[in-house]
């Protein structure tokens, strides 16, 4: 038993030492302006948002339109998660995918950042003054979707439209269970798998956990395109910026009650064979009880991340519904003349 005990630590010590050059923290301070690698689309830029240095990658328009879409990516995910998306909405619309505080070539910070959604949303309101930008629309998913819910409560002045990919604003009274939150809490457990996942040795299966049911119904191609994505959002991990997003519904400020009176048009988009479906259908309840005018579109074998399984029909809404907002919009201002 003794020796038994004595083989386990001794292939433990191997291994954590072979992964240990992978589990260093990545940028924790990107003053550099570093990236991991090139954008498949647009192209790479910074700004410092209250001290923070924030990575977003910039698609311009093949229409001359200029509308600005800002694309919030969830948990754990770089820009990259919207590649699939990308070539659809830059033909109608000037895109900046970012890198979210935590994630990508961002700013990863320890201390003085707590990754609450509200924090997040307070610095994309800084980009937006930064760079002079009248309104955006935002399209974010997961965590990214409610940093858009977030934003376009407390600043319905710079917001347009809101497309929300199974993000929510109702906090369940028991939590999802995330295996992450548990490794990623303790220094050497949490480095030790944070190197483990920047190895690459699991992109696939990452690949095949994000994807859950549809994966079996994806083309080979398609297969390959997503655990690229999921492999470049690995190759940028840092455990304490994931430990502190995973745990982001126990630290955020709840915004249920002022959401309630969110002036912007949502769209919320949601699939049947979401491993979080139960939350999702509860939101949807609160969207219809306080809400009635948002729009909501269910995909019957839609997964949580619709943004990589059906990127070519969630476009297609997003696009219909920001045109159809617009031409609105149009005709009410020409009836006001």
């Amino acid at each position: 038993m003794r020796q038994s005990s004595k083989r386990i630590g001794f292939i433990l010590f191997i291994l954590l030492g072979m992964f240990h050059p992978f589990g260093c923290n990545y940028l924790v301070k990107n003053e550099e302006h570093r990236v991991y690698s090139k954008p498949l689309y647009g192209s790479d830029h910074f700004i410092v948002a209250k001290g923070h240095h924030i990575h977003y990658v910039e698609i311009a328009s093949e229409t001359s339109g200029g509308e600005t879409v800002v694309l919030i990516p969830g948990a754990f995910s770089t820009y990259r998660s919207w590649n699939r998306m990308i070539p659809f909405l830059s033909r109608h619309y000037r895109l900046l995918a970012l890198d979210y505080v935590g994630t990508g070539d961002s700013d990863k910070p320890h201390l003085g950042f707590d990754y609450k959604i509200e924090e997040q949303a307070d610095l994309i309101a800084e980009i937006v003054q930064k760079l002079n930008l009248p309104k955006i629309h935002l399209v974010g998913v997961s965590y990214g979707g409610v940093i858009a819910l977030n934003f376009a409560t407390r600043y319905p002045k710079w917001t347009g439209q809101v497309v929300c990919i199974e993000g929510g604003v109702v906090k369940p009274e028991k939590m999802p269970n995330n295996g992450k939150k548990g490794l990623l809490r303790w220094p050497l457990i949490g480095d030790f798998f944070i190197s483990a996942i920047r190895s690459g040795l699991f992109d696939q299966m990452t690949a095949m956990s994000v994807m859950g049911k549809a994966w079996e119904s994806l083309a080979e191609n398609e297969k390959e395109e997503i655990v690229q994505i999921i492999s470049q959002n690995n190759k940028t991990a840092s455990r304490i910026s994931w430990y502190r997003i995973s745990r982001t519904f126990e630290n955020s400020k709840d915004f249920v009650e002022e959401v309630k009176g969110i002036q912007a048009p949502v769209l919320y988009l949601y699939g049947k064979r979401s491993e979080f479906r139960s939350m999702a259908e509860m939101n949807v309840r609160f969207f219809k009880t306080h809400l009635p005018e948002i729009e909501m579109v269910d995909f019957e074998d839609g997964v949580h991340d619709l943004e990589l399984q059906k990127p070519g029909e969630v476009a297609q809404l997003v696009i219909e519904f920001l045109g159809k907002k617009r031409e609105d919009t149009k005709k009410e201002v020409h009836l006001q003349q």
